[in-house]
C-alpha cells in the first residue's frame, strides 16, 4: 500500500486501506453469488451480460442474471443520486454513510438466507436483488469519493491500466493491491463455504462492513480529517 498521499500532496487518509477492506468484500459475495445462487454474479456485471445473452439463446435461463444487471443498476442510480444531494460533504463521512447502508441490506441477505436456505427461488431471487443492490450502490460510493487506482468492483480497468499504462510505483501498487483484494475475497470465500457453511461468507462480509462504517466515520470526525475529507 502507500501512504495515503496524492499528486499536490492531498491525502487520502484511511480510504485506501478501507477501498481494500471493501474489495475483498466483494470478491467474497460475488463468489457466494456464483457457487450458491445459479452462477450468476451480483457485483462483476460483465459477466452477467454474458450469461444473461446465453440465457436468451437457450443455455440456461436469463433471470437470475437480469435480476442481477437490473437490481445493480438500481442501486446504482440510488448510490449517484445520495451523492448528488449530499453535494461537497466530507468523502469519510459519506463512504461510512454509504457503507452502513451496504452493511444492512447485505445483513438482510444474510438473515433470508440462512432462515430459509438458498434452495428455494423464492428466496434467491430476492436474495440477488439485495445484494446486486448494495454492490451497485457500493460502487456508485466509491467512485463518487474518487481514491485513484482503487476499484472494489472492476477488475477489468484495473488489469487493463496495471499492464497498459506506465505510471509511478505507488500507483501501480494500488491497482496490483486492488485486484488481490478481491482475488483473496473468493478464496477466504469458498474456504469459509467448504469449512463452515454456505452463508458464512456473507455473515463476514456482514462483519467486515461493519467495521469498515466504524473505522471511516470515527477518523472523519477526528481533527485534521479535513485534510483527505
Amino acid at each position: 500500500m502507500t501512504d495515503g498521499t496524492r499528486g499536490g500532496g492531498r491525502l487520502d487518509g484511511p480510504l485506501p486501506y478501507v477501498l481494500v477492506a471493501l474489495a475483498f468484500t466483494t470478491g467474497m459475495i460475488d463468489a457466494t453469488s456464483f457457487l450458491d445462487l445459479g452462477q450468476i454474479f451480483v457485483a462483476a456485471m460483465t459477466g452477467n451480460v454474458i450469461i444473461l445473452g446465453l440465457g436468451l439463446a437457450g443455455h440456461g435461463t436469463p433471470l437470475s442474471s437480469a435480476l442481477s444487471l437490473m437490481s445493480f443498476a438500481a442501486g446504482a442510480a440510488g448510490g449517484g443520486a445520495v451523492l448528488s444531494w449530499s453535494g461537497r460533504r466530507h468523502r469519510g463521512l459519506l463512504l461510512a454513510a454509504g457503507t452502513a447502508v451496504q452493511t444492512v441490506l447485505v445483513c438482510g441477505a444474510s438473515v433470508l438466507a440462512s432462515r430459509y436456505g438458498l434452495a428455494d427461488p423464492r428466496v434467491r431471487w430476492p436474495v440477488i436483488m439485495t445484494l446486486a443492490f448494495s454492490l451497485g450502490w457500493e460502487y456508485a460510493v466509491v467512485r463518487g469519493i474518487r481514491v485513484p487506482d482503487l476499484n472494489t468492483t472492476v477488475v477489468t480497468t484495473t488489469l487493463t491500466s496495471l499492464f497498459a499504462e506506465s505510471v509511478v510505483p505507488a500507483r501501480q501498487g494500488r491497482r496490483l493491491v486492488s485486484i488481490c483484494a478481491l482475488l483473496a475475497g473468493a478464496l477466504v470465500s469458498g474456504t469459509l463455504r467448504r469449512v463452515l457453511f454456505p452463508v458464512a461468507p456473507l455473515w463476514t462480509a456482514v462483519l467486515i462492513l461493519t467495521g469498515c462504517t466504524v473505522i471511516v466515520y470515527v477518523a472523519a470526525r477526528r481533527p485534521g480529517a479535513e485534510r483527505w475529507g
